[in-house]
């Protein structure tokens, strides 16, 4: 199933009735990808180009964006409850009416957290949010 997936996905970037639960999307470039109203519940893009890629209305349930560079994705109406995005790029991404419950997003105060999407985040009576700053500590080599 998953060496199928993977030749329809560079015939065409767009992701129709395609069982990608689990599946593993690390390092492709997926941009302007389309992945609207797909279950891809635990699957992993961690490193993954996805600029511009369109995952409105997905079923994302804790798959892992970890270091991924995903400027201008639309997570419209998405269901990422225990996603990760340690790390991930997300400058203008569109996290509008997603269910974002347990979400991890993580910058390691390395990178800057844009104020459009602090104010966002701040204004929405749906969730609650928790900043946090871990200091990296000299004996783990970070």
């Amino acid at each position: 199933m998953k060496f199928a997936l993977f030749i329809c996905l560079f015939l065409s970037n767009t992701i129709v009735n395609a069982n990608c639960v689990s599946c593993n999307f690390d390092n492709k470039n997926l941009a302007n990808f389309e992945f609207k109203n797909q279950n891809l519940s635990n699957a992993s893009f961690k490193g993954a180009y996805l600029v511009n890629a369109d995952f409105s209305g997905a079923k994302l349930t804790s798959a892992i964006f970890d270091d991924a560079y995903a400027n201008g994705a639309n997570f419209v109406g998405a269901q990422l409850d225990n996603a990760s995005f340690r790390n991930a790029e997300l400058e203008l991404a569109n996290f509008q009416n997603a269910s974002l419950k347990n979400v991890t997003f993580e910058t390691n105060t390395t990178q800057l957290l844009h104020g459009e999407f602090k104010d966002y985040l701040q204004n929405q009576d749906r969730f609650e949010i928790t900043w946090s700053c871990s200091p990296k500590l000299s004996v783990s080599g970070e």
